[in-house]
């Protein structure tokens, strides 16, 4: 599904003009069905508002713009927002704090009885079953189990089981690897490739972490104010380190690393990820420049 939004504005207590803060101002973004997108900008640019715009937790306004997402248009008072949940699914910071059912098995089939409500029990475990073992979760040892009573990763797993549970075909996360270690880190991201080759066509990622940015996505949007000041792959984005510094943010690693390389006359050129700086510099030196 292909994501269009145009001239969207929204402004968080706007009937009072103290209090007024004009969260999105005129936001233009097409995210492509199979991108991978990062959305990345200081505290306050707009990035929340604008994701929780996507599936209806912030409602449209008249008049401040569309949201077309596939077939749905979220301006259209007869669109089918339940449906449009169990297609684009979204996890936020610390989804384990979405957490809440006695079971586990309850917690993840939430999300079927509410967007598929048709299902039958049968369909039910094996769906539920399916999200488990795809976050990498043993069904039979925690289905029954308390999600309270489980270790902090795999409550994370948990979670993110009862938002695939009905294989969305977009995923939005805020912040998806806020509070892990670099071990966790590794293992989520390879979760979220793994479901990328898999139903999910497209990720759309909130980070303040560019070098997780730099690594993974193939498309970044950068916001400021309330709007989308620049687009582009990640390569595009952190060459301009002037406007990355404007904005208020810092290089990724490699970007750091190739500015400094650069500035003793060693061009490499990479795009910008782990594997792909390690083989521009390796390249380079076997061109017999070492």
């Amino acid at each position: 599904m292909q994501i269009s939004v145009k001239d969207l504005s929204y402004v968080y207590s706007e009937k009072s003009k103290s209090l007024a803060v004009h969260a999105l101002d005129k936001v233009n973004l097409t995210i492509e069905e199979g991108s991978f997108l990062g959305i990345i900008g200081h505290t306050g640019s707009g990035k929340s508002t604008f994701i929780q715009h996507l599936n209806g937790l912030i409602k449209l306004e008249k008049d401040k713009g569309s949201i077309k997402i596939g077939e749905f248009d979220l301006a259209e008072k007869n669109c089918d927002f339940r449906l449009l949940r169990s297609k684009l699914g979204m996890v936020f910071q610390y989804p384990e704090y979405q957490l809440f059912a006695e079971t586990v098995f309850e917690d993840v089939a939430f999300g079927i009885k509410n967007f598929m409500p048709e299902t039958t029990p049968e369909q039910t475990e094996e769906m539920v079953k399916n999200a488990l073992e795809t976050v990498g979760l043993n069904y039979y040892a925690v289905k029954d189990r308390s999600p309270f009573e489980l270790s902090g990763g795999q409550k994370r797993r948990v979670a993110i089981a009862g938002v695939i549970v009905t294989k969305p075909e977009v995923l939005v996360l805020d912040e998806p690897v806020a509070g892990l270690d670099p071990v966790g880190k590794k293992e989520f991201i390879a979760l979220l490739k793994q479901l990328h080759n898999s139903f999910v066509k497209t990720i759309i990622i909130v980070s303040h972490d560019l070098n997780l940015v730099a690594e993974n996505c193939d498309k970044v949007a950068v916001f400021s104010q309330g709007k989308v000041v620049a687009t582009g792959t990640p390569k595009e984005i952190f060459s301009n380190e002037q406007k990355v510094s404007e904005l208020g943010l810092k290089l990724p690693v490699t970007a750091t690393l190739e500015k400094a390389l650069n500035g003793v006359g060693v061009d490499l050129n990479s795009d910008l990820t782990e594997d792909g700086f390690v083989r521009a510099f390796t390249e380079f030196y076997k061109g017999g420049n070492g």
